[in-house]
């Protein structure tokens, strides 16, 4: 009976111990920004950073007035040091400065690009927005951003705004919608499977989703073989995920579920109230955690007391961790969310307007001030958990009428099988696997929040040996368990 009552509380307790295992313990901190006044920023205002390793990147810059966009190469930087090329500083030389794709005798200006996306071989695709709202593709290289051969034009009459490359150098891309229209993400096939990138330069898309809701897509990420993109819609504040794979296409995932309706108040530097909204995305690979840019509109003033990155669940959507990016600056700038000059201490870029995000392979995040004109550097203190990617579908048909847990099938099984459960109500939902010994193996859904339903949930042990095993559902202060056979 004793060892039993130990069993039973060892099953109980475990849950919240690895929950707590799996929360973020540690802090972000900037480690530099690019101080602008000194000779290393970018020279005006920056909207999009993509990585190429650990203080190498490239940033992108739009004026924001039709004129004056181009891309500041970066080696081995610091808050001081690591420009490679240098365009002029400030308005009065913007006109001079606009960025030319050039193959042969083939020109493209740049023109009001918004993203830049890393891919293979040290190179930087741009979703451009000249007459034929091309996608250029640039290089980065020792000493400067250099024209490399591949462009193709999308021409599509509406506007390109976000842009990002699976690890097979396919492009997903999307469209500028507006309060009227829904945007769209277009997929292409890589540069090296489709030499219309080389010649002709028009080509046949993959696959082309329309959004559900109207709006601005300002952010597209996908993960590192396809099969998972996510995409924000700024006017909507939400993110989607659609699930497939470039060969069949895709569908929205409707389990994913994530909303960001933020308001503030501006108090320092007025009494505006802010209504920020996802920006740029990002999908870190290997930890499966997507992060998104949060912030105002090309807001100055009060604006800049807003700005955040949020860690998000990829399966359902749930907020887990934040970088206030506009605090840490006015922690940093001397109680101003200005830069304060001489005293600028290289590790705040001030001015706070963070709409986009890259990682280098050592999960560094890169950040851009719009308004202070830099690169910012973010490190965790600790180590990122790792959230398992789940194929969670929802009964659309079954309205549950209790808590339930129900017997795996097939069972036994190998390597796979599917969990299904039902909630009455809304709330956190933990399902967890253990061994026979009480052991956690897998959280398949931790501490997430699902709305009332009927869920099944695909479990994969492939990796695990022959053997009976636990599966547990946690509701509030509800538990059910069952048996599972794994026979290999």
């Amino acid at each position: 009976m004793r060892k039993q009552f130990l069993f039973t509380l060892t099953l109980l307790l475990l849950p919240f111990l690895f929950l707590k295992a799996q929360v973020f313990d540690g802090e972000w901190s900037c480690l530099y920004a690019t101080e602008d006044d000194r000779g290393n920023g970018t020279g005006h205002n920056t909207i999009s950073v993509a990585s190429l390793g650990e203080d190498e990147f490239v940033a992108l810059v739009n004026v924001n007035t039709n004129v004056g966009c181009y891309l500041v190469g970066y080696r081995g930087a610091d808050s001081l040091l690591g420009r490679l090329n240098y365009y002029g500083y400030g308005s009065s030389e913007v006109g001079a400065v606009q960025l030319e794709w050039i193959s042969g005798f083939d020109l493209v200006q740049m023109n009001e690009a918004y993203d830049i996306a890393s891919g293979f071989d040290s190179l930087i695709f741009v979703a451009n927005n000249d007459d034929n709202h091309n996608i250029l593709v640039f290089k980065l290289g020792v000493d400067s951003v250099y024209s490399h051969p591949w462009r193709l034009e999308v021409g599509t009459t509406d506007s390109l705004w976000a842009i990002d490359l699976d690890d097979n150098g396919r492009v997903f891309i999307s469209t500028q919608g507006d309060d009227s229209n829904p945007s769209k993400v277009i997929v292409y096939d890589s540069p090296t499977n489709d030499a219309s990138w080389e010649s002709g330069h028009t080509t046949t898309p993959l696959h082309t989703i329309t959004l559900p809701d109207n709006g601005v897509a300002r952010g597209v990420t996908v993960n590192a073989d396809g099969t998972i993109f996510y995409v924000s819609n700024f006017d909507s504040k939400k993110i989607y995920r659609y699930d497939g794979n470039p060969t069949d296409g895709y569908t929205l995932n409707t389990i994913f579920n994530c909303e960001i309706a933020d308001t503030h108040i501006a108090t320092l530097l007025g009494s505006d109230t802010l209504y920020p909204g996802p920006w740029g995305l990002q999908f870190l690979n290997g930890k499966n955690l997507l992060f998104v840019a949060c912030d105002v509109s090309f807001q100055t003033g009060s604006g800049y007391e807003y700005g955040r990155i949020y860690t998000i669940e990829p399966n359902t959507g749930a907020v887990l961790d934040t970088i206030d990016a506009a605090l840490w600056n006015y922690i940093h700038c001397d109680s101003s969310y200005y830069r304060p000059g001489s005293a600028d201490p290289g590790n705040a870029s001030g001015y706070t307007s963070t709409y986009n995000l890259d990682f280098d392979e050592n999960e560094n995040i890169y950040t851009q001030s719009f308004f202070g004109w830099t690169i910012d550097k973010w490190q965790y203190s600790s180590t990122l958990p790792t959230i398992p990617i789940l194929g969670i579908e929802r009964d659309p048909v079954q309205t549950p009428v209790e808590f339930s847990l129900n017997q795996n099938y097939p069972n036994p099984f190998n390597p796979t099988t599917t969990v299904e459960f039902s909630i009455v109500k809304d709330g956190d939902v933990t399902l967890s696997v253990y061994s026979i010994n009480g052991e956690l193996i897998q959280n398949l859904i931790n501490s997430t929040y699902f709305s009332p339903g009927t869920y099944k949930v695909t479990f994969d042990a492939s990796k695990l040996v022959s053997g009976t095993y636990i599966y547990t559902l946690r509701f509030g202060n509800e538990a059910l368990s069952k048996k599972m056979m794994l026979i290999k």
